[in-house]
């Protein structure tokens, strides 16, 4: 089998998990791919590893084995975003939301190589930036796509139109355009409703909206949503995924819709997304 590992963070603890799962992987005679930053930060120098750029990961490739935490899995997927090459995520970060296996991942990877897994497909929201002068730049998100004011001392207005039809105009500190993956991150804590991430829906969550009664908004995709700073001479910062940052003005329009691609993640029969939610959010505990 062909395995790509990802990763962008090093430390002591990432270096001895990377370092143990070359060599477990590498006993076992499957082919092994390294993205070359990660290489270089951990110092991996092994004729059995093949250390790649992220634009030279084969196509054939089993698995991609993202190392780190939900924001080093996002990174992989932007990476194979127009593959279909399915990401395995070893949470050595905190919360874990993306990711398959834990800490303890030895066991759950024999499992997962054995074919005792499957793949749940993603929805990618497509974000199109229509400049005034008819150029286009396109940008794809498994999270989210968020728009947050650029000036601290004024509220951001944005106008928000689905279809041919106002939704509404928010004036607020920003907003949080994402899946339903992305709905147990920024837009969660923002007071968003968590989305079970087989369906495809976008949901807008204003931050710290200037009106109490602008609430999140569920929709269903099937229309473009399409977004544009109100005030004349606005600016404002568009982050997708948490990263890819563009400076936006009141000249330029945004059009988000489901994308035609799909990020598989690899799954566990022990690691559902019900079973996160349970244990990553202390479903049914007590507080002390």
């Amino acid at each position: 089998m062909k395995f790509a590992i990802w990763g962008f963070q090093s430390d002591a603890e990432i270096s001895r998990h990377v370092t143990e799962i070359l060599e477990s992987l590498i006993r076992e005679g499957h082919q092994l791919y390294l993205l070359d930053s990660f290489a270089e930060l951990l110092g991996v120098d092994n004729p059995d590893v093949n250390v790649i750029s992220e634009n030279e990961i084969p196509s054939d490739t089993d698995f991609i084995i993202s190392i780190g935490g939900d924001g080093t899995l996002l990174s992989a997927a932007q990476a194979v975003m127009r593959t279909p090459i399915p990401i395995l995520g070893i949470n050595l970060g905190s919360l874990g939301f993306l990711t398959s296996l834990e800490r303890d991942w030895r066991s759950g990877l024999t499992e997962i190589i054995k074919g005792r897994y499957h793949i749940e497909e993603r929805m990618v929201l497509n974000c199109r930036l229509e400049f005034p002068d008819g150029s286009e730049e396109t940008l794809w998100a498994l999270n989210d796509v968020v728009i947050e004011r650029a000036d601290i001392f004024n509220l951001l207005s944005l106008e928000v139109r689905v279809g041919d039809e106002l939704l509404n105009r928010y004036l607020s500190d920003g907003l949080i355009m994402s899946t339903p993956t992305g709905s147990t991150a920024y837009a969660l804590s923002a007071g968003g409703p968590i989305i079970d991430p087989s369906l495809d829906a976008i949901l807008i969550t204003p931050i710290s909206a200037h009106t109490l009664s602008v609430r999140p908004v569920v929709l269903t995709g099937e229309e473009n949503i399409y977004l544009k700073l109100s005030k004349p001479d606005s600016h404002a910062h568009l982050h997708i995924d948490g990263k890819n940052t563009r400076q936006i003005d009141s000249s330029l329009r945004i059009r988000i819709r489901p994308s035609a691609y799909r990020i598989q993640l690899v799954v566990t029969p022990e690691n559902t997304f019900y079973e996160k939610l349970r244990k990553k959010l202390h479903w049914g505990q007590r507080s002390s």
